[in-house]
């Protein structure tokens, strides 16, 4: 059975749903680094809730940061390295 949802967004036109679609991509990376808000949480787990392209985009993105996250140990540098790298990316601002 199909909910009220699915149904306006099967037959919503396809400029309004690429509009969605292009929304919830560029929310990606904020839900799944937990940053975005709660509005926009709210809208993309809506969004994914009817749109099968959209919940798969998630689904592989979180699994690949899993997978680098899993991977990666955190190292702690030297305070005057860090200071470097972050001068050298102010010179090239």
């Amino acid at each position: 059975m199909e909910t009220k949802y699915t149904e306006v967004y099967q037959n919503a036109p396809v400029a309004s749903k690429e509009a969605e679609c292009e929304k919830v991509s560029m929310l990606l990376d904020l839900v799944i680094d937990g940053e975005a808000t709660s509005e926009d949480q709210q809208y993309f787990n809506h969004h994914i809730e009817d749109c099968v392209s959209c919940f798969e985009s998630h689904q592989k993105q979180k699994l690949l940061k899993g997978l680098v996250c899993g991977h990666l140990k955190r190292v702690i540098v030297p305070e005057s390295l860090a200071h470097l790298i972050k001068a050298k990316i102010q010179e090239t601002l």
